[in-house]
């Protein structure tokens, strides 16, 4: 015994607005809607032209800073490469015989404190014993 069923009522052209899908023979045939649930791309007539680039707020932003750092970065990196370097002037000493850091100290600067020049020879040259050799070359401030 052979069982058969029938289609329901929905599946039927007897609905009203009841149209069943076709595929198209030409691809242009295809609407829009059709064209993105299929994931296909439409292709605009010949002739016509692509419109303009649409940016976003942040887009623009980052379009400008970019062009800043174009325009500014060179100008920057220039005037850091010609700035000269701000600090205590300093000049180069032969250490002679018989020579001891509280005499070079008053040396340099004889109305001074001995100690804090002898405290900055030692920073600078970064000694830690005030042992100094003939012929050694120290870094003074210059006085």
């Amino acid at each position: 015994m052979a069982t058969t069923f029938a289609a329901p009522a929905y599946a039927t052209s007897a609905l009203p607005g009841f149209r069943p899908r076709t595929r198209p023979k030409d691809s242009s045939a295809i609407s829009a809607r059709d064209a993105r649930s299929r994931g296909r791309q439409q292709v605009a007539p010949r002739g016509a032209t692509a419109p303009g680039l649409r940016m976003t707020r942040r887009g623009r932003l980052v379009v400008l800073a970019v062009a800043l750092m174009v325009v500014l970065l060179p100008g920057a990196w220039r005037a850091m490469a010609t700035a000269q370097v701000e600090g205590p002037v300093t000049v180069a000493v032969t250490v002679q015989p018989g020579d001891t850091l509280w005499g070079i100290a008053a040396a340099i600067d004889p109305g001074a404190d001995p100690r804090a020049l002898i405290a900055e020879i030692r920073e600078l040259n970064a000694m830690t014993q005030s042992g100094l050799v003939p012929g050694q070359v120290l870094v003074v401030p210059a006085g």
